[in-house]
């Protein structure tokens, strides 16, 4: 085999690792309720220009949402979401809640830095689901 040859298969097993590495970074950015408390939960942190060490990671333990991280200075990120089945929320067809029907709040030490609908962020930072 000629060095000829061979460059299109060494570029195209470049291609391949490379897409496989970026495909591993891909988040959704809006959707099932837990992408959508992580995102405005991280939204948020970046708007308030928080340092963070280790991003907060969400689990859902019904019926609540809670996100828990730390800050470069050792301070707790803590972020708890709930539905708000008591005020009407209406589900997806998928069974998942809309965003709008999600409270968040967001602490970060002993400090709230957010109150509000997980929609709100999500419209403010361009990523509102559909």
């Amino acid at each position: 085999m000629s060095w000829r040859a061979s460059i299109p298969a060494v570029a195209v097993f470049g291609l391949v690792l490379t897409g496989c590495s970026q495909a591993a970074q891909l988040q959704p950015v809006a959707g099932g309720q837990i992408s959508a408390v992580r995102t405005a939960t991280n939204d948020i942190l970046i708007d308030q220009e928080i340092d963070i060490q280790v991003a907060p990671v969400c689990e859902f333990q019904d019926p609540k949402f809670s996100c828990v991280g730390s800050t470069t200075d050792g301070k707790k990120i803590t972020s708890e979401a709930q539905v708000l089945a008591d005020f009407g929320a209406t589900k997806t067809e998928y069974g998942a809640y809309t965003p709008a029907d999600v409270s968040l709040v967001v602490t970060v030490g002993q400090d709230e830095i957010f109150n509000g609908k997980v929609e709100q962020v999500l419209v403010e930072n361009g990523r509102a689901s559909k």
